[in-house]
């Protein structure tokens, strides 16, 4: 390519880009490097759809095509004898030939007088190799090592026959079958009776003892490759991973079954690879029409220190950021969509627990199980257990945010006065609930608030507040009593959290500068009206953030209720056939605990409540994200001293 421009052949770099990732930027924008990156990652695309590059997504054990439900070895040799099929004993004898040379390598001493054409002579003969290898070798992790190996490189050359054989059963059946429905049809057309392709199908089922995709292809005419369409690349077969979640394998060993979790997350990892395929593509077909726009408006092609000082200054915000949003989409977005998808399944024990029992995609039905009021469709219990929790959660929000505000609040205030001896002593007094570890903090009070054997009950027997032997009142109940439990637990979260909001509404104080509070004072402003008019107005500015993310927090705060009164106390469902596992202070959070760690887990209701907890707290996420717009000046401006 010569330097001369040449606008109608720029206009074609859109398009070549359009085709091929990097193809218009090499062939007519003179952008080798640029070019070159897009083309890989298409290289590499491609590669993981067509080719399989299981690398990148490790394949599923359970995808394994021996351990899936084909017919045995010999069922399918028979089969295809019975066929006529002619280059069976050209198959077969390739593959004698591989377990020959297999055991000359991993098991010589059994070699001599082996048939290695008999499968079940093989077959006996792996097992023996396993347990010579268990025996010779002593530590029992090497030997596992090692007889993993050698079971694998010889399970390797089994499948790969056996996938061929199956291909070709599955071809030969929907030829035999694909015949049998002409011939139906054309004997319905002669005696004028309709056409029941039902019969057929019941007919070939009979006869075909196939995987039920080899079943279903052949039905159709069609031949599978490997079980997977016509690609067994990992973003293909996770993709069908995900519609399907596996298919039903009773006759597998366990772990050998369709795992539907495992499954759906290899299913949202090739989505969310699709998805960078899809801005990478984009990108490139952005970056080809700039640069020729570019190209043609300067009349001649960059050099290439303006490209190469072009890509450092653009590109690096780019390359830098990459790791970052790499991270947010493995260790964030995946668990997330994960955790979505899971409220469309029925993902609970002990019916649907991988891997003895498949994950179903089951809609909008747990929803209706949640917030329906009908007990007929699953509601009643769980919507009045869902809205006595969700009220008492935003309560428990609110009181424990602004308690914990306010109360820090006052003690600033009064830390700031100069009236006030040495309050570097007291501060430091008031910090220490904060310092010691707010798990220690709860079990420390859990135990104080025992109405049992807690120190607080037997101080009060001492001083004959209470008396055991019934008089007066024999315990304080603060955390069996469901109310007082309640108060309890706003009470405790105070003592842990005001220091924080003292220190935070102490450093917004003391950027006040003095000369606001000396022009009021010549204003005739007390202290309540410095107070109201500025302190107030400037720490509520600059913390409201805080105070914001403060609320959002303690809806999730799950460490206060698990470690004080673990949700409890329980309350009595008598009656019920169904138990939703919430206590009386259980906040959503902590009911999703219970529901995930109690048995029966109910992952699909757990789910949907971590759903309804995300879609509440984003507004505030995002709201925090917004820049103020107002300052300083627009608050003084209007401030009433």
């Amino acid at each position: 390519m010569n330097d001369t421009v040449n606008p109608d052949k720029l206009k074609k770099a859109k398009i070549a880009s359009s085709c091929f990732m990097g193809l218009g930027q090499i062939l007519y924008l003179k952008q080798y490097v640029r070019g070159a990156l897009f083309a890989l990652v298409e290289v590499v695309m491609l590669c993981c759809i067509i080719f399989g590059a299981k690398k990148i997504i490790p394949a599923n054990k359970a995808e394994d095509n021996y351990m899936k439900g084909l017919p045995s070895t010999d069922e399918m040799i028979v089969y295809l004898e019975d066929a006529e099929y002619p280059k069976l004993d050209k198959i077969l004898d390739s593959r004698a030939k591989k377990m020959e040379s297999f055991f000359k390598k991993y098991a010589p001493d059994y070699v001599e007088g082996m048939d290695f054409s008999d499968i079940f002579a093989t077959e006996d003969v792996i097992f023996s190799v396993e347990d010579d290898i268990h025996n010779s070798i002593e530590n029992e992790v090497e030997a596992e090592k090692t007889a993993n190996n050698v079971l694998n490189k010889y399970y390797k050359i089994v499948n790969t026959f056996d996938k061929k054989l199956a291909s070709i059963c599955a071809s030969d059946a929907a030829k035999n079958y694909t015949e049998q429905v002409k011939e139906g049809k054309k004997a319905a057309k002669q005696n004028d009776v309709p056409f029941v392709l039902d019969d057929y199908q019941n007919e070939f089922d009979s006869n075909y003892d196939g995987c039920d995709l080899c079943r279903k292809a052949a039905r159709n005419g069609k031949r599978t490759i490997e079980h997977r369409a016509w690609f067994n690349g990992p973003i293909v077969s996770s993709l069908v991973g995900l519609i399907t979640l596996g298919s039903k394998q009773p006759t597998n060993v366990a772990k050998y079954m369709d795992h539907s979790v495992f499954m759906m997350i290899n299913g949202i990892f090739a989505l969310v690879v699709i998805a960078f395929f899809v801005v990478l593509y984009i990108a490139n077909i952005r970056t080809a029409t700039k640069d020729s726009a570019k190209i043609i408006k300067n009349g001649r092609f960059p050099t290439l220190k303006e490209t190469r000082d072009d890509l450092s200054q653009n590109a690096f915000a780019t390359i830098g950021i990459a790791p970052s949003v790499v991270m947010i989409a493995v260790f964030s977005l995946i668990p997330l969509l994960f955790s979505a998808l899971v409220a469309f399944t029925n993902y609970s024990s002990p019916d649907h627990i991988p891997p003895n029992n498949l994950v179903d995609w089951v809609g909008l039905e747990n929803f209706v199980t949640m917030f329906s009021k009908n007990a007929a469709m699953g509601g009643g219990i769980w919507f009045q257990t869902f809205a006595n929790t969700a009220i008492w959660t935003i309560v428990w929000a609110v009181f424990s945010t602004f308690t914990c505000f306010f109360v820090g609040f006052f003690f600033a205030i009064i830390l700031q006065d100069k009236r006030v001896a040495i309050p570097s002593f007291y501060r430091t007094i008031y910090i220490l609930p904060y310092a010691i570890p707010t798990m220690l903090s709860l079990f420390i009070w859990a135990n104080l608030l025992n109405g049992q054997m807690g120190p607080i009950n037997h101080t009060l027997r001492l001083l004959g507040v209470i008396d055991a032997q019934g008089a007066t009142p024999r315990i304080f109940s603060y955390l069996s009593d469901p109310w007082v439990a309640k108060g309890a637990l706003i009470f405790v979260n105070i003592w842990i959290g005001f220091p924080y909001s003292m220190i935070l509404t102490t450093s917004s104080m003391t950027a006040i500068s003095n000369s606001l509070y000396e022009a009021a004072v010549i204003d005739g402003a007390n202290k309540w009206h410095q107070f109201k008019s500025i302190t107030f107005p400037l720490v509520m500015f600059q913390l409201k953030p805080t105070l914001i993310m403060q609320f959002a927090g303690n809806i999730n705060n799950f460490g206060a209720v698990f470690f004080l009164t673990g949700g409890g106390p329980n309350m009595p469902q008598p009656g019920l056939t169904t138990t939703t596992s919430c206590g009386a202070t259980d906040l959503l959070v902590s009911w999703i605990y219970k529901l995930t760690m109690n048995t029966p887990s109910r992952y699909n209701l757990a789910s949907v409540l971590s759903l309804l907890v995300f879609v509440v707290l984003v507004p505030f996420a995002l709201y925090n994200s917004v820049p103020v717009s107002s300052g300083v000046i627009s608050i003084l401006s209007n401030a009433d001293v």
